[in-house]
């Protein structure tokens, strides 16, 4: 059976990115800027004032909160700021700063209020955004409140300590004469984040199309603005188009798009060079933007040789990366988190395993099995439109289990397949993986954003498996799974099961002592080198129980390569990053 869309209504929900709505750091200029968060949304049952509404914000100072609790909670934080309590401090005029670890939002928020507060700013205990339930306590809350990451909680914080840090947060449509911006939920990026360098041959094998929405948020309507968009890639700007003289009138946007009215030509080189590239739009009032932290957004794309990846691939470690766990919440059994893959030139491709990560707070992951599928997906359709799509004909062609050596919350580790595979041209592809714990959430990427190229190429994209019922869009275009395809040459196939081990390094990133762990005994030499090639270790090892453990207390802070060579000539490899 055909199905589109999930709603997420998890401990991570659903996250809101009109543009217009944003949190911004005023000053101190050293951390001045937008951040990433959510709000307390009347529709979900909070008393809150409407940030959808034009003119709707709170700006001022942050000051922390103080219930008089004593102690420190579990991330190292002063008990007395989560707010559980009533507030012995007098916040009158001041946007109160609250840790999240116990009790309702609604009750942290209401007892802030009451203490005088203008708004709420709630850091969370992890470094990623989340939607807040109201509790009991949300709908009497009057004042606007915030949710933002532990990173951006630790930057904000950090400055308190120096002086004062003020904030504004909300809608800014109006507040401004000369206002225009872009956003990444309306514009066209790379159709994936990390691209098989064999299959980017040329300007025909690889290539997309470029756009944005420009919006004009500002009272005076505007006749001069210019838009660009850059490609930056390995060997600097390798894209530089800009269109001039755009008029757009006050509180209404221009679509920059393939065959309209103001267009781009697409993205493609002769040649492509493995690396990293990053896609920039950015707008020009032609006069002084009266608020310009929304002028420009970026997007990167990797093209690679081992991994194929919707979501973001990390610049250190060259692994995919999510920042947000999730699973839906009328599941009942099983779920599983899917990337699709089709390509012209497949058949030079084969596959090996899948590079994935997940969590969950009640549960220690030590042991858990989670399961890798690749399928052959057999359903005959064209897009998202067409009557056709389902998910009736999924022929297996490889699988594999993972099973946890540790509680690797949130790290991206790699399961292989029991037998590599090579693909065939044109011909769709599905990469899950699937847990039957209902405590167990598969990672996700909230930062990479289709929702244009999904509406412009009509193409399912964040495929997810809810109790054995697969939904084409997931939790939407802009919930991307974390999955990425570890692919090799087709040639090679036969060559790296015999000759490589797969395995993984923990912690990562790390401190001190890392453990190696690979399916192997006995034996090793292990060298590691740095990303310039130079060997800045080597050591004889012995595997016991496939394991052995690797002091990096002696070396600088970076990125480094980890190589393996057993005995009987296998070798394995592995990405870390000290810290």
């Amino acid at each position: 059976m055909k199905k589109l869309l999930l709603i997420i209504a998890v401990t991570g929900a659903t996250m809101w990115s009109q543009a217009q709505v944003i949190f911004a750091v005023q000053s101190p200029a050293s951390i001045q800027g937008n951040y990433e968060f959510s709000w307390a949304d009347p529709a979900g049952g909070w008393g809150s004032p409407d940030f959808n509404i034009p003119g709707t914000f709170v700006e001022g100072e942050l000051m922390i909160v103080d219930d008089g609790s004593t102690g420190l909670n579990p991330q190292g934080n002063p008990i007395s700021a989560e707010g559980c309590n009533p507030l012995i401090n007098d916040l009158t005029g001041k946007i109160a700063l609250i840790y999240r670890n116990t009790c309702e939002f609604g009750t942290k928020a209401y007892n802030a209020e009451m203490a005088g507060a203008i708004g709420v700013v709630i850091v969370n205990r992890e470094p990623e955004v989340i939607a807040m339930g109201a509790g009991a306590q949300g709908a009497s809350v009057t004042i606007p409140v915030a949710f933002v990451s532990s990173i951006t909680g630790a930057l904000m914080t950090a400055e308190m300590e120096n002086g004062p840090v003020n904030v504004f947060f909300g809608n800014k449509t109006g507040l401004f004469a000369d206002d225009a911006g872009v956003t990444t939920a309306a514009s066209l990026i790379s159709k994936s984040y990390g691209t098989p360098i064999q299959l980017s041959q040329n300007a025909s094998e690889f290539n997309f199309e470029v756009g944005t929405r420009v919006y004009n948020y500002g009272t005076n309507s505007q006749s001069n603005i210019s838009v660009s968009a850059t490609v930056t890639g390995p060997s600097g700007i390798v894209y530089d188009e800009t269109l001039t003289s755009i008029s757009i009138p006050s509180g209404d946007s221009v679509d920059i798009f393939p065959g309209g009215t103001y267009s781009f030509p697409a993205f493609s080189l002769a040649t492509y060079p493995a690396g990293r590239y990053t896609l920039t739009y950015s707008v020009d009032l032609g006069i002084d933007d009266e608020y310009d932290g929304d002028n420009s957004v970026s997007s990167d794309f990797v093209l690679n040789n081992e991994v194929y990846s919707l979501a973001q691939i990390n610049s250190e470690t060259g692994l995919v990366q999510s920042n947000n766990a999730y699973r839906p919440s009328n599941n009942t059994a099983t779920f599983g988190a899917c990337i699709p893959f089709r390509n012209a030139n497949a058949s030079r491709l084969g596959a090996a395993g899948i590079y994935f990560s997940a969590q969950g707070s009640a549960v220690d992951l030590t042991g858990e099995e989670m399961i890798l599928n690749l399928y052959r997906w057999d359903d005959n359709f064209v897009d998202l439109n067409d009557a056709n799509l389902a998910f009736d004909n999924l022929t297996p062609i490889a699988f594999g289990f993972y099973d946890y050596p540790s509680d690797l919350q949130g790290e991206t580790v790699y399961g292989s397949f029991t037998s590599q595979v090579v693909f065939q041209n044109n011909t769709r592809y599905l990469a899950c993986v699937q847990t039957y714990n209902l405590d167990i959430f598969i990672g996700f990427d909230t930062k990479t954003n289709y929702l244009w190229n999904e509406a412009y190429y009509l193409q399912p994209l964040t495929i997810i498996e809810n109790d054995g019922q697969y939904f084409a869009s997931g939790f939407g275009a802009d919930v991307v799974p974390a999955l990425g395809l570890r692919i090799f040459n087709a040639e090679e196939l036969g060559i790296e099961e015999t000759a490589t081990i797969d395995g993984l390094v923990y912690p990562n990133p790390a401190k001190d002592l890392v453990t190696v762990s690979i399916n192997t005994e006995g034996a090793a030499t292990l060298n590691i080198t740095d990303l310039s090639g130079r060997t800045v270790s080597s050591s004889t090892v012995s595997f016991v129980n496939g394991r052995t453990e690797l002091n990096m207390a002696d070396l600088t802070s970076g990125a480094y390569i980890i190589n393996v060579t057993m005995t009987d000539g296998r070798t394995a490899k592995f990405n870390v990053v000290k810290n």
